[in-house]
C-alpha cells in the first residue's frame, strides 16, 4: 500500500501540472494509469476500467477546483459561456457514467482509446486561434454540453479536450477556454465521481475504503499532490504558448491511446 501510494504522489504531481496547463483535468494519464496500479491494491480485472474512471473523476473534482481557482485569479474564466454548459455537461456525465460503468472492460478501454486518439489529433493540429464569425448561443452550449458530457463519461475525463477545442472555435482566445473548461471540469469530476459510485454501489469484490467503483487512497494519493502542480500548471499557461505545447502533448496522447489498443 506505501508503494502504491507513493507512484500514486508522483502521478499525482504530473497530471495536476498538465491539468492547470491543458484545463484537461488529468484524467487522460491518470486512467490508463490507473488500469496498471489498481491489481496492486486487488481491484479485480474486469472491473479495472470501472474503477480506473470513477476514481479518476473524484481526482478530477480536487485537481479542478484548484486549477478553476487560481485560471480564476487570472482572468481566464468566461462566466457567460458556462452558465450554461457547466450544469449540461454535469447531467449529462451522470446518466453517461450509469451506462459506461457497465460496459465490458475491452470493450471502455477501446471506446477510451479512440477518444484519446481524436483528442489528440485535435490537440496537434491546434494553431494559432483564427478569427472565427461562430458564437457561443445557449443552444450551442446545450448541445455541445450533451455531447462533451458522454465522451467524458466514456474517457474518465474533465472534458478539456473536448470543452477547450469547442470553446475556442465558438470566438474565445485559447487561454480563456482553458480556465472556463477548468471550471466545467470541476463540475463534471463531481458528477461523474458520483455516476461511478451509483453505478458500482453493488459491486463485490472491491478492495477496502472503496465506494461503488472510487477507491479513495489513490484519490487522496493524487489530489494531495496534484492540488498544489495544477495552480503552477495554471500560472505556466499564461506565460508560455499553449498550442505549441499542445502538439507535444499530442505525441504522449497517442502513445497511450496506441498502447490500450495493443493491451
Amino acid at each position: 500500500m506505501v508503494s502504491f501510494i507513493l507512484i500514486c504522489l508522483v502521478l499525482g504531481a504530473i497530471v495536476g501540472f498538465l491539468a492547470g496547463l491543458f484545463g484537461i483535468g488529468g484524467g487522460l494519464v491518470i486512467v490508463p494509469a490507473l488500469v496498471y496500479l489498481l491489481p496492486m491494491v486487488g481491484v479485480p480485472e474486469p472491473l479495472l476500467m470501472s474503477t480506473a474512471l470513477g476514481t479518476s473523476f473524484a481526482t478530477i473534482v480536487i485537481t479542478g477546483f484548484s486549477s478553476a481557482q487560481r485560471h480564476h485569479k487570472h482572468g481566464n474564466i468566461v462566466w457567460s459561456a458556462v452558465k450554461v454548459l457547466a450544469p449540461t455537461v454535469m447531467l449529462s456525465t451522470f446518466v453517461g457514467g450509469l451506462f459506461i460503468g457497465n460496459l465490458d472492460k475491452a470493450l471502455a478501454s477501446k471506446i477510451f482509446a479512440c477518444l484519446v486518439v481524436y483528442m489528440a489529433l485535435k490537440m496537434a493540429l491546434s494553431l494559432k486561434p483564427k478569427e472565427v464569425a461562430k458564437t457561443l448561443t445557449t443552444k450551442a452550449s446545450l448541445v455541445g454540453g450533451v455531447l462533451i458530457g458522454l465522451a467524458s463519461s466514456a474517457a474518465g475525463i474533465g472534458g478539456g479536450g473536448f470543452i477547450v477545442p469547442f470553446l475556442n472555435s465558438r470566438g474565445i482566445e485559447m487561454k480563456k477556454a482553458i480556465g472556463s473548461s477548468a471550471f466545467c471540469g470541476m463540475f463534471l469530476g463531481l458528477s461523474g465521481m458520483l455516476s461511478f459510485m451509483v453505478g458500482g454501489w453493488q459491486v463485490e469484490n472491491m478492495p477496502d475504503y472503496s465506494l461503488g467503483y472510487v477507491y479513495f487512497p489513490a484519490v487522496l494519493g493524487i489530489t494531495a499532490a496534484s492540488f498544489f502542480t495544477s495552480k503552477l500548471g495554471a500560472t505556466t499557461t499564461t506565460k508560455l504558448p499553449v498550442p505549441v505545447l499542445k502538439r507535444y502533448f499530442a505525441l504522449l496522447l497517442l502513445g497511450i491511446a496506441v498502447n490500450m489498443f495493443l493491451k
